[in-house]
């Protein structure tokens, strides 16, 4: 049996959550919209993520359903396919440090990193400086915005990875990956 983790309208216009388990077969059937695992339905030409929200009937490429990142992030879910994360996953960083502001709360198997590095317009621009690190679960960590300047739209905790003396593998070392080994 596979996990399926998505969004659905009710009558009242709100959205909520479902959780099913299914039969492999049916997992990549016409029974869920967008539904999880690889490969990825494309739409335009472009591989549509799991995340990605529909809006008039087709995909929003440039926004993100918050939702289902946010399950994601909380159930150690891929990003793009949906489907669950092994021990560890990957996640796009602003810059090459320790502690650095993840781009996504939510992490990517390394062939799904691939897919949004090759698609997505900002993971793939190299002028963006992004690098990547294979992360454990409790690697990516919520750090609160108290600034007096903040947006009050955006969310009040903004996630980046967690030190790694601050951790309990303090030996693990961490390696960030060129764009150009990611896409190898």
């Amino acid at each position: 049996m596979q996990r399926v983790v998505y969004l659905r309208d009710r009558d009242d216009g709100q959205r909520m959550k479902d959780v099913v388990y299914v039969h492999p077969p049916r997992y990549k059937g016409e029974d869920f919209q967008n539904p999880a695992g690889l490969p990825r339905p494309v739409v335009g030409g472009l591989p549509y993520p799991w995340v990605t929200p529909m809006g008039d009937g087709v995909p929003l490429f440039r926004e993100i359903e918050r939702a289902k990142a946010e399950l994601c992030r909380r159930l150690w879910g891929c990003q793009v396919c949906g489907d669950d994360l092994d021990v560890t996953a990957w996640v796009a960083l602003q810059e090459p440090r320790d502690g650095s502001a993840v781009v996504s709360s939510a992490a990517l198997h390394a062939e799904c990193l691939r897919i949004a590095v090759r698609y997505c317009p900002v993971l793939g621009d190299p002028g963006a400086g992004y690098v990547f690190t294979e992360v454990y679960q409790d690697d990516v960590v919520a750090v609160p915005d108290t600034s007096p300047d903040r947006d009050s739209r955006l969310p009040a905790a903004r996630w980046h990875l967690r030190a790694v003396a601050a951790t309990s593998r303090p030996d693990r070392v961490r390696s960030f990956r060129a764009l150009s080994e990611v896409r190898g």
